[in-house]
């Protein structure tokens, strides 16, 4: 099963045998995994052209890009060379900008092996790493040359993060695919599903849909994809990208933001209605510990998405449609999050 995306370059998504994940790769190829991956797969990874990061989302820093940088030019990558991203959503994000900067852009191959990544991250052309300041704020739009998928490698993946990604499985039937996301209601997806592939194939198909009608994200369109994300990824700046999953940080930020669109009259729908799939998925809708409210809403005062005054927030409004909301106010966010969390 191939998905085509189109863009500034079109790729294809490849689904494929666990034994094919390498075919291809030449002495012109460097891999970048992280410490974990190794571990697993240091036999069957083709190549002695390697770069190992620490696992985490610690790994997206500036420092560690650095680095990174000056062992792929070490190891003789050039210009005709490929960079293979074998790992989860932080391995794609850095790999991805080492290839987007490095000698003014090389190609590189995505080989995602967390279901978050294969959903979300290793499609649509964004890379980048964290900043003091906040997450994914220094970066850019570099499609790989190629997606390859296999659906053997999540089994290899600690329960827990399994978990994780269904978070942004979840998050596709919120914003755009109302039978998806009733399928996932009724019936419990699990790593031993007949249908997981299917379903990872499912919201690949709506990201590309998304993203080609606005890969620059010039229009706003693409904006859809961050429900949950603004609060999420404001949690995960002040965990210190620690003690919080990507997963479980957008989980809590889907339900903080369908209270915020119910609270604002956008959405009549009910947040603990919201909330109710996480609990079958075993994701958290509130924070574990007592957050300081005052440095979240500064954190999200930085987002990116933010145009002039207040907050810019992508809301579901029905099952199924989400739109970006502009000027809403950070008085009123922080007062529905100390209604939601205390």
């Amino acid at each position: 099963m191939d998905i085509n995306v189109d863009g500034s370059s079109g790729y294809e998504v490849r689904f494929l045998p666990s034994d094919s994940t390498w075919d291809g790769i030449d002495r012109s190829g460097v891999v970048i995994t992280d410490s974990n991956l190794h571990s697993i797969y240091r036999e069957s990874i083709s190549t002695e052209r390697l770069v190992v990061i620490g696992a985490g989302e610690a790994s997206k820093s500036p420092e560690v890009y650095l680095s990174v940088v000056d062992q792929v030019l070490s190891l003789g990558l050039k210009r005709n060379g490929v960079i293979w991203a074998f790992g989860g959503g932080v391995v794609g994000d850095l790999a991805g900008f080492v290839a987007a900067t490095v000698h003014r852009g090389v190609d590189f191959v995505q080989v995602p092996t967390s279901l978050l990544a294969m959903v979300d991250s290793s499609v649509g052309g964004k890379v980048g790493i964290d900043l003091r300041h906040g997450k994914n704020l220094l970066g850019a739009f570099h499609n790989p040359k190629e997606v390859r998928l296999s659906i053997d490698l999540l089994k290899t993946l600690p329960p827990e993060h399994f978990t994780n990604g269904m978070a942004e499985v979840i998050k596709y039937g919120w914003i755009w695919d109302v039978e998806l996301l009733d399928n996932l209601k009724s019936e419990r997806l699990s790593i031993e599903s007949t249908d997981l592939q299917e379903v990872v194939a499912r919201c690949i198909s709506i990201k590309r849909d998304v993203v080609e009608a606005d890969f620059e994200e010039k229009s706003g369109a693409r904006a859809i994809l961050n429900f949950g994300h603004t609060v999420g990824h404001a949690l995960e700046t002040l965990d210190g990208y620690s003690n919080l999953l990507h997963g479980e940080a957008i989980a809590i930020g889907m339900v903080a933001e369908a209270a915020i669109a119910y609270r604002a009259g956008i959405s009549e729908i009910d947040p603990f209605d919201v909330a109710e799939i996480f609990d079958l998925y075993d994701l958290p809708v509130r924070p574990k510990s007592e957050i300081e409210l005052s440095r979240l809403i500064e954190l999200m005062t930085g987002d990116k998405k933010n145009i002039g005054d207040g907050l810019s927030l992508s809301l579901v409004t029905v099952p199924g449609e989400c739109k970006l909301c502009h000027g809403v106010e950070p008085d009123m966010v922080q007062s529905v999050l100390a209604d939601l969390w205390t």
